[in-house]
């Protein structure tokens, strides 16, 4: 008699039975059933034997690839760097590859960069910076390619008494050991998970940035992490470390770019101290190439009354990720978070954020907004925390997408947790397509339809891309026209 079992076998259940006889407790029957069959034993334990494989083949897989991933890397590293390499690794060696069983990574399919299989990087013969890449507003400017310092393309003439950009290797030997410490925190550090850990584990080199006390810096510092790669794949793990005096005021831009049709995976972490009253404007641009991936762990703290302007505009990568992480841990300090992701094809962009705050009279302000067409794939997750204590707090958060294909998908999680009376908070999060009645309108006064979408698109991004210099300004907007 055959039926259809209402429950999964597993090789334990098996293992307790004749291999000539298995009998079935079934609610539904008054009695026992007894299923005599050798053939449909031997199915269900191939069926169990090749879910087993397959399960096993892709832990191999991944497992490979992290070891390709090592094979690439540079020698020992001496000194204060080395000793982090060497905790790091063995974290990361006790630390999970993220898969979807994984509650921050169960949105992001990993499978195409776990695919990627990596070789040395030839530093014999790397390009220069294209000059499409520059911002003329931007004159002080430091260039990395595939994870190697660039003093061709790079430029510090007339850079302000006391600010310092360069390698952890020339800073200030008093002022190392802060720097080190700020390795072990937040969503750039140690306890960042497996992607901040593998940055760790291959450190080569710090870029530090440091302004002084009461510096104000009206012109921005660009720094740009560049990937090259003609027929290989490579990786490379770029680590920034901003340092923003107290009572400092200054603006910088960090831009992955690739350098034609590249192949590598760019793993970037970034570190950001906000002393007392100091004030930066950080912008995060990612263009990278669609057969490159691009993930970036960034952890800001921020102190007393100070405001961290954070802005971040992703286009590029088949898979990209931004992890932020915001700790107030200050009264008064407040920060502002507005970031733009545009996915077509088949990319996966994913924006994934923490605001905390941890003292009393801290603002925060998030607004995130996503532009997905063809078979591309967005996550928004955003996360604001009140702790105990942190009252008179007051947060908004909003998550705007525009779906413009019938297979675009977003995934949007905004997410409050308040452990404290006495707030403010709000949140909140859109789905829709363009008006169709806002198309028509435009259409009736002789706009074309094509000219229409553009107008509503470029309308629907405007508020978080003002502000770009002009060259910026003018590449999102041609990128977006192409994208429609």
């Amino acid at each position: 008699m055959g039926f259809v079992l209402p429950f999964k076998i597993s090789p334990c259940n098996l293992s307790n039975y004749s291999p000539l006889k298995l009998t079935i407790q079934k609610n539904s029957f008054k009695g026992k059933e007894e299923i005599e069959s050798k053939s449909q034993l031997k199915s269900f334990r191939n069926i169990t034997l090749l879910q087993m494989q397959q399960k096993s083949e892709s832990s191999l897989g991944k497992n490979d690839w992290l070891q390709s991933f090592f094979s690439t890397q540079a020698e020992k590293e001496e000194g204060e760097l080395g000793k982090w390499k060497k905790v790091s690794k063995n974290v990361l060696n006790n630390t999970p590859i993220p898969s979807d069983k994984d509650e921050s990574w169960r949105l992001t399919p990993l499978s195409k960069l776990f695919e990627m299989n990596f070789s040395k990087i030839d530093f014999s013969d790397l390009p220069s910076l294209p000059e499409k890449f520059l911002i003329q507003t931007a004159p002080f400017r430091a260039v990395y390619i595939n994870g190697v310092f660039s003093e061709e393309s790079s430029n510090f003439k007339n850079l302000p008494e006391n600010v310092f950009i360069g390698s952890l290797k020339d800073f200030d030997e008093n002022k190392k050991e802060e720097i080190l410490d700020l390795l072990s925190k937040g969503e750039s550090g140690i306890d960042g998970g497996f992607f901040p850990l593998l940055n760790m584990s291959c450190l080569q080199d710090i870029l530090v940035i440091s302004i002084p006390e009461g510096a104000v810096i009206l012109d921005s510092i660009h720094v740009i992490f560049a990937g090259f790669s003609e027929k290989k794949t490579v990786n490379f793990n770029p680590r920034l470390v901003i340092l923003a005096g107290t009572s400092s005021v200054s603006k910088i831009i960090e831009h992955h770019v690739s350098i034609g049709d590249a192949h590598y995976f760019d793993n970037s972490a970034t570190t950001v101290l906000l002393e007392k009253n100091s004030k930066l404007d950080f912008t995060f641009l990612n263009e990278v190439s669609e057969n490159s991936s691009q993930i970036s762990s960034i952890h800001v703290n921020e102190q007393k009354g100070s405001f961290f302007n954070f802005k971040s505009l992703s286009f590029g990568g088949f898979l990209s990720r931004i992890s932020l992480g915001i700790d107030m841990n200050g009264i008064g300090s407040s920060c502002k978070v507005n970031g733009l992701t545009v996915a077509k094809e088949t990319q996966i962009s994913d924006f994934h954020s923490r605001i905390s705050h941890n003292f009393p009279r801290c603002q925060s302000s998030q607004l995130q907004k996503n532009l997905i067409t063809g078979k591309a794939q967005g996550i928004f997750a955003g996360k604001i925390q009140v702790q105990h204590g942190a009252f008179e707090t007051e947060s908004d958060q909003l998550s705007k997408t525009l779906l413009l294909s019938s297979k675009a998908k977003i995934d949007a999680l905004p997410i409050l947790e308040i452990n404290n009376e006495n707030v403010k908070c709000t949140h909140g999060s859109t789905v829709s397509d363009l008006d169709e009645n806002q198309i028509f309108y435009f259409q009736s006064r002789g706009i074309t339809q094509e000219k229409a979408r553009y107008l509503l698109t470029i309308g629907f991004v405007e508020e978080i891309i003002k502000g770009l210099p002009d060259q910026l300004l003018k590449r999102v907007s041609g990128f977006i026209n192409s994208f429609l």
